[in-house]
């Protein structure tokens, strides 16, 4: 189980800017969720407050019934290395790392048992090869073009298999043929593993897949979409 529900949620900065107001939204699990809007419009600030990257300042996450506002730090850092998966668009892909070394470090991070050191390097090998990466594990990544770095953060969001993954403008900086495999890679995931996806985008053609959009304009929510694509298909 993986759903995600906001109420109320509102988020202001110390300068008395408001970034997100009065959002209510449900997250089935297994949905690719979009979030549509214009720059300025609270796409991240949204991903950051439903993934605990971020505290709001009115209203509540759950995650099914777990308040996440409420947790601890602590605890909100347990939810994420155990349940969550980010996908960032400028990658965060460790320069002095190998890219098996940048898959592995979310294991590490979690829990740096040595004894398990063989069984997480045969995990994030697999996926390396799921993505046509087993050729460019010991390079660096200033040796991959821009649609291979974000393959290696897609397997690094994989690696913890994860319920719930992040994407925060994952096409917004690589070209289109890398966009379109990225593409093609959420809904593989999501139909093969189950995987839940909640992905911020001025993109459109994410909504080709997409069984719900939430369409946010200056922090509000202006509407959501729901869609049954499996259903529309048979």
């Amino acid at each position: 189980m993986s759903k995600l529900r906001t109420e109320c949620l509102g988020r202001t900065y110390e300068d008395r800017v408001v970034a997100l107001r009065d959002v209510t939204i449900e997250i089935r699990t297994g949905d690719i969720a979009v979030v549509l809007g214009p720059s300025g419009s609270g796409k991240t600030t949204l991903l950051n407050l439903l993934a605990t990257l971020d505290a709001p300042t009115e209203g509540s996450v759950w995650l099914d019934d777990i308040e996440l506002t409420r947790l601890s730090d602590r605890q909100a850092s347990r939810i994420r290395s155990e349940r969550f998966g980010f996908v960032f668009q400028f990658f965060h892909l460790l320069p002095e790392l190998t890219v098996l070394e940048n898959v592995l470090l979310p294991l590490w991070i979690r829990d740096g048992n040595p004894l398990k050191r063989d069984l997480y390097r045969a995990e994030a090998s697999r996926l390396l090869e799921e993505f046509g990466l087993a050729h460019r594990k010991d390079a660096l990544p200033r040796r991959l073009s821009g649609g291979e770095m974000q393959r290696v953060a897609i397997c690094r969001s994989l690696v913890c298999g994860p319920e719930v993954i992040f994407a925060d403008e994952p096409t917004g900086s690589i070209d289109r043929d890398s966009a379109e495999l990225f593409c093609a890679a959420v809904q593989q995931l999501n139909a093969h593993k189950g995987v839940t996806f909640v992905i911020a985008t001025h993109n459109e053609r994410f909504l080709q897949f997409a069984t719900k959009i939430v369409y946010l304009r200056d922090g509000s929510v202006a509407g959501v979409e729901e869609r049954n694509l499996h259903r529309e298909r048979e």
